[in-house]
C-alpha cells in the first residue's frame, strides 16, 4: 500500500519560501555585518592616519623651531668668534710668552721687584681700517744691593727684548738693619712678538 502524503504541497512550498527567505535574510545580516565592520575598520583607520598626520605635523613644526633656534645660535656663535678675534687683534701678543718670561730670564737673583706696571693702549680702529698696533710700555720699581747690578739688569732686558731703550732712574740708598739696598725705577716702551714696536 503506497504512503500517503498528508501535508499539503502548498505548506511545504510556503516551508521551503520561510526557509529560503530565512537563508536569504540571514546572508544579508552577514553582508550588513561585514560592510558595518569595514566601515568601522575604514573609519578606525582613518583616526590613526590622522592622529599620525597630526603627530607629524607637530613633529615638523618642533623641527622647524629647532632649527630655526640652532641657525640663531650658530649666528651667535659666529658672531662671538669674531669678536673674540677683534679682541684678540687689539689685545695683542701674550702678556706672559711676550713681556714676563724675557723679564724673568734677565732677572738676577739679587735683584727683585716691589712693583711691576705693564700699560698697554690699544688704538680703536675705525669702521673699515685695519687694527693699529698698540702702544705698550712697561714701568718697574724694585730694590738691588749696587748699582752695578742695576744696571746689568737693564742691559740685559734691553738686549734680550721686549723693553727697547730701557730709562732707569736711579733711587734712594734703603738702610736696613745688616745691609743697605738701592731703590730704583726702569721705564721702556715695548717691543712685543709679532706686533712691531708698540
Amino acid at each position: 500500500m503506497a504512503d500517503i502524503d498528508l501535508i499539503p504541497a502548498s505548506w511545504r512550498a510556503e516551508q521551503r519560501a520561510r526557509r529560503t527567505l530565512r537563508g536569504g535574510l540571514v546572508a544579508v545580516g552577514c553582508a550588513i555585518a561585514a560592510v558595518a565592520a569595514a566601515r568601522v575598520g575604514i573609519e578606525i583607520a582613518n583616526r590613526q592616519a590622522t592622529t599620525a598626520l597630526q603627530t607629524l605635523q607637530a613633529q615638523r613644526r618642533d623641527s622647524d623651531r629647532i632649527a630655526a633656534r640652532l641657525t640663531a645660535l650658530n649666528a651667535r656663535v659666529d658672531e662671538a668668534r669674531e669678536l673674540s678675534r677683534k679682541v684678540a687683534a687689539l689685545r695683542g701678543p701674550d702678556v706672559v710668552s711676550g713681556v714676563l718670561v724675557p723679564i724673568d730670564q734677565a732677572l738676577g737673583e739679587s735683584i727683585w721687584f716691589d712693583e711691576l706696571i705693564y700699560t698697554r693702549i690699544p688704538a680703536l680702529p675705525q669702521p673699515g681700517t685695519p687694527i693699529a698696533p698698540a702702544e705698550a710700555s712697561l714701568a718697574i720699581r724694585g730694590k738691588a744691593p749696587d748699582p752695578a747690578t742695576i744696571g746689568e739688569f737693564a742691559e740685559a732686558l734691553g738686549s734680550a727684548g721686549p723693553c727697547a731703550k730701557p730709562r732707569l732712574v736711579p733711587g734712594n740708598v734703603k738702610q736696613y738693619n745688616r745691609f743697605e739696598l738701592m731703590e730704583f725705577a726702569l721705564n721702556c716702551p715695548l717691543t712685543l712678538p709679532g706686533g712691531g714696536k708698540s
